[in-house]
C-alpha cells in the first residue's frame, strides 16, 4: 500500500472511507431475530384476534354510546383520522430521528451507523433528499387526517344503520 504524500493514508484507506461501516452477519441475524420476536407475536394478535372483533363490533357499532359519539361515529373517525395519523406518528417514531441527523448533517447515512448492504457516504443536497421525502409523506398524512375529518363526518351524515340490530342486542343482554 502506498501512502499518499498530503494525508499520511494509504490508498485503500481512503478509499474504505467513502463507504459506510456494515452490520456483521451475526448482527444482522440478531436483529432480524429481534424485530420477528416483536412483529410476529403482533401479527398474529391482529391477525386472529382483533380482526375478527373488530368485523363483530362493526356490525353494531352504532348500537354502542360513548358520551356524544355513537360507534359507528367512532369506529369512522378512528379509520379516516385515526390510522393516518398514527401512521405518520409511528413513521416518525423508527425514520424521524435518523431522517432529522441526515438532513442536519448533509451525509447519508450519518457517521458511525452501521448499515445493511454497501453503501457509499452521499454528501449535501443529494442526502437530503430522502430525509425530505420522508417529511413530506409525514406531512401528507397529517394532511389526510385533517381531511379525514370532513370525510367521516360526511359520511356519518349519510349513513343510516339498520336499528333492528340494536334491539337484538338488547334482549341478548337482558
Amino acid at each position: 500500500m502506498r501512502d499518499t504524500a498530503r494525508t499520511g493514508t494509504s490508498i485503500r484507506g481512503k478509499l474504505m472511507a467513502d463507504w459506510a461501516p456494515q452490520y456483521s452477519k451475526a448482527e444482522r441475524i440478531r436483529l432480524l431475530l429481534f424485530h420477528a420476536a416483536w412483529a410476529v407475536p403482533l401479527f398474529l394478535l391482529t391477525e386472529f384476534f382483533f380482526f375478527p372483533w373488530f368485523e363483530r363490533y362493526v356490525e353494531t357499532a352504532h348500537c354502542h354510546h360513548y358520551g356524544s359519539l355513537n360507534g359507528l361515529a367512532l369506529v369512522l373517525y378512528s379509520l379516516f383520522i385515526g390510522l393516518p395519523l398514527g401512521l405518520a406518528l409511528i413513521l416518525l417514531a423508527i425514520e424521524g430521528r435518523h431522517s432529522f441527523r441526515v438532513l442536519r448533517l448533509g451525509q447519508s447515512p450519518p457517521p458511525d451507523e452501521k448499515v445493511f448492504r454497501p453503501a457509499r457516504y452521499v454528501y449535501g443536497h443529494r442526502a437530503r433528499i430522502k430525509p425530505l421525502l420522508f417529511f413530506l409523506l409525514v406531512l401528507f398524512l397529517c394532511g389526510l387526517s385533517v381531511q379525514g375529518f370532513f370525510w367521516a363526518d360526511a359520511m356519518i351524515d349519510t349513513l343510516s344503520p339498520d336499528v333492528s340490530r340494536c334491539l337484538g342486542q338488547a334482549l341478548q343482554d337482558a
